[in-house]
């Protein structure tokens, strides 16, 4: 508190001004001893004390006073600091408080987080304008709150009326409301915007995870409301490019959207049906309003979001599965001794054969469809790094009696090139590599011949090893000269093998042998390409056939 002068003290006024009154009363008495005839000793000892008693009364008066403006002086100094405390406390909780009254203007105290949500100071400025777009959401607050100041309703059922969420900027905010007393109301804001988010993405993955069940459990019901999508698009694109009159059979055309809606929403595309509502309305207005009310817009809307709830089931499932919805599932063997038959008694009609043989050619591609799971599964357990595979072509149809061996048998090449190909993580980087290998998977069709290539980036083979054992094996003679080309196809050989030790995965020799002797089944043949610290490539060529895609 500041220093005061005494003239400015309470206590002192009052003095002076006991003092000043006190000061009358010698005149006072002069009157009343000569018209009183009051003993002149006594009256004039009264007298002339009295200003001293009058100035102490003062003093007192003064005093208690001062005391008053002092303690009230420290009470707003207590105020102000717990009103900072309370702020600073606000602050810290990041949620935005503040308080308004009947006028509805937001009050100075409110805490930082308030300025963040609403991008600048809102003292002074009117909360409903602050919080809402439309004018509607603005009266409905006013008018539920004006309630509670005129006393005329309860703040628990007013608060509970009121909006509890709002969109400020691009923030969804969380609205509480508190009655302070009969004039003020506090107001708290949440910033739930990433909750939302979170909300809304768990919710549409919910959504697609429906979808996919209803649609997988439903696969042949599906099949036909995908059918029945595209004989209503039909209709009513006809209807919008003027081929056609949405009025004419407008009862049947209600009836198959009806239909389809509810399909629709059996098989968990919601948004569709939705949009289908919505256009069966405008049609169903066709008959009241004028025949030439566009639904244009409506049925672009519908074929999008069908088509984008589409997408989702052939995203997660393929468009093969799509493709391949009607299908009639028959046992191979059925299917080839059904072939037998037509061979043995058409044996001239090769095309009726070839037919035959088309209903159980499967994409080449399919056989190695588990290379990329059982590379990565080895690696794993090599401690090696490899980088997701990739099958590149392959779409190309074969019988799979012929070319399953094959695939099976190139598992063995996939093992030894993550055993023995991919170096380690630490020794990749040493070399300057990537730590992560890589392998790649080439099927093609050239027309003459079916390529399978399996290629890695490892460290390549060492000629020079295979050479050492061969001759130690006794495979080559001493002082014969061996081809690079020879060395490299002795690891075909049964039993031969360049390991140091024998794993779960390879080293025993066998696996390469088996590939060779699948190969030359079909009637194919391999070789293999190697460069020291670039890598090996295995190529296999198998006698092309002619077919029926």
């Amino acid at each position: 508190m500041p220093t005061e002068t005494w003239l400015k003290r309470a206590g002192t006024r009052y003095t002076l001004l006991g003092a000043l009154v006190g000061a009358i009363f010698p005149a006072v008495a002069v009157i009343l001893v000569y018209v009183i005839h009051v003993d002149t000793v006594v009256l004039l000892a009264l007298i002339g004390s009295a200003p001293f008693i009058l100035a102490f009364v003062a003093w007192l008066a003064g005093a208690r006073e001062d005391r008053m403006r002092a303690s009230n002086v420290e009470l707003e100094r207590h105020v102000i600091q717990r009103t900072r405390s309370i702020q600073s406390l606000l602050d810290v909780t990041g949620d935005g408080f503040l308080s308004f009254g009947p006028d509805y203007k937001v009050r100075p105290e409110y805490s930082r987080a308030c300025e963040v949500i609403f991008d600048g100071e809102i003292a002074g400025k009117r909360l409903p304008d602050l919080l809402f777009i439309e004018e509607q959401p603005k009266r409905d607050f006013t008018d539920g709150l004006d309630l509670y100041f005129t006393g005329k309703a309860r703040p628990d059922v007013i608060f509970d009326l009121l909006d509890s969420e709002t969109i400020v900027g691009e923030r969804v905010i969380q609205l509480d409301y508190r009655a302070i007393d009969e004039s003020t109301v506090m107001c708290s804001l949440s910033d739930v915007t990433g909750q939302r988010q979170l909300e809304a993405q768990v919710e549409e993955q919910e959504r697609r995870r429906s979808l996919i069940l209803r649609v997988v459990s439903n696969r042949t019901h599906f099949a036909g409301f995908v059918e029945e999508a595209e004989s209503l698009f039909q209709v009513l694109d006809a209807a919008g490019r003027g081929e056609g009159d949405l009025t004419v059979g407008s009862e049947e055309h209600l009836m198959k959207l009806h239909t389809f809606k509810g399909n629709a929403s059996f098989l968990g595309f919601s948004r569709t049906g939705t949009v289908s509502h919505d256009l069966e309305d405008q049609l169903a207005a066709l008959d009241i309003l004028d025949s030439e009310f566009d639904v244009s817009a409506g049925i672009f809307v519908l074929k999008r979001q069908f088509y984008d709830e589409l997408n989702i089931v052939t995203d997660t499932l393929g468009k093969r599965w799509l493709e391949d919805i009607e299908t009639v599932s028959v046992p191979s063997r059925y299917v080839r001794k059904v072939e037998q038959y037509v061979r043995n008694r058409y044996s001239a009609d090769s095309r009726l054969v070839q037919a035959l043989e088309g209903f159980r050619r499967v994409p080449l591609a399919s056989l190695f469809s588990r290379f990329p799971d059982l590379i990565n599964d080895i690696a794993s357990r090599r401690g090696r790094r490899v980088k997701p595979v990739d099958i590149h072509g392959g779409d190309f149809k074969v019988l799979p009696e012929r070319f399953e061996p094959i695939a099976n048998a190139l598992t063995h090449v996939a093992r030894n090139m993550v055993d023995h190909g991919i170096e380690s993580p630490a020794e990749r980087e040493m070399k300057g590599k990537d730590p992560a290998g890589e392998i790649r998977i080439e099927l093609q069709d050239t027309g003459q011949a079916v390529e399978i290539k399996l290629a890695d980036d490892g460290q390549g083979i060492p000629t020079a090893t295979i050479e050492q054992r061969a001759r130690a094996q006794g495979l080559i003679k001493e002082g014969e000269e061996v081809s690079r080309k020879d060395l490299l196809a002795m690891i075909f050989r049964p039993g031969f093998t360049t390991a140091e030790m024998v794993t779960t995965v390879s080293g025993r020799g066998i696996g390469l042998a088996a590939v060779q002797n699948a190969v030359g089944k079909a009637g194919g043949k391999i070789s293999v390409e190697t460069r020291a610290g670039r890598g090996t490539t295995f190529c296999i060529s198998l006698p092309g056939e002619r077919r029926k895609k």
